[in-house]
């Protein structure tokens, strides 16, 4: 009886840790329909699938005054593929994250304008390997809780802002492209096929992620 007492505490103290690291998470969509990327060299297909999600907390270069009023927007990649494969690189790239937020009416807001900003620009692209049955989480942007800052891609220096005051109820959707290496493309097509390469490339080792609608709250 005592054992399995201990047993039903532990599971429910695992439980409650998963629970207490999901309270940062201010919104998040739920996964996009998994779409399919090639690693050329092996033939082999992956099913990767993402979210978009904004999370209590500040990035690691911060170096202002503490606070607790830190937001970060992420996405996250996920490598659903149904059979074991070895990983996939797949390039990540912030400037191919596009977000729009529309209003409860559906109306699209207004794209923000860009500010005077002293910091850095976008994060260029970088490649990341996602194993089988593996999930990374990649960094956006970085901004704050109140008002909430909401990115439309990875531009720094412009976002919404949505206030704990606002009465309305708004929505953000995005999609984001991703792709995956050429390796061994160039061995794939000889004369008179090499036209056909660009084409095959586009459609095996492209794709777009579309993340279902977050309904966003003004208060965090």
């Amino acid at each position: 009886m005592a054992m399995k007492t201990f047993a039903l505490a532990l599971l429910l103290s695992s439980g409650l840790g998963c629970l207490a690291d999901d309270t940062n998470i201010l919104c998040a969509s739920d996964w996009s329909q998994p779409v399919s990327l090639r690693v050329l060299e092996r033939g082999h297909d992956h099913a990767i699938r993402g979210r978009l999600l904004i999370v209590a907390g500040s990035e690691p270069a911060y170096g202002g005054p503490k606070t607790d009023n830190h937001a970060t927007t992420f996405v996250e990649l996920q490598n659903v593929t149904g059979a074991y494969s070895e990983g996939i690189e797949v390039c990540f790239d912030v400037m191919k994250l596009s977000c729009t937020l529309t209003n409860q009416n559906g109306k699209s807001v207004p794209m923000p304008a860009g500010g005077g900003w002293g910091g850095r620009g976008p994060l260029g692209p970088t490649w990341v390997t996602l194993p089988y049955n593996s999930t990374i989480r990649l960094f956006v942007n970085a901004g704050s809780k109140t008002p909430l800052a909401v990115y439309p891609n990875g531009e720094p220096w412009r976002h919404w802002s949505i206030s704990p005051s606002e009465t309305n109820v708004y929505y953000l959707s995005g999609t984001l492209e991703i792709y995956s290496r050429t390796n061994g493309l160039d061995s794939m097509f000889q004369e008179p096929f090499e036209g056909m390469k660009q084409s095959y490339y586009d459609q095996n080792c492209k794709a777009t992620l579309t993340f279902p609608i977050i309904r966003i709250p003004a208060k965090q």
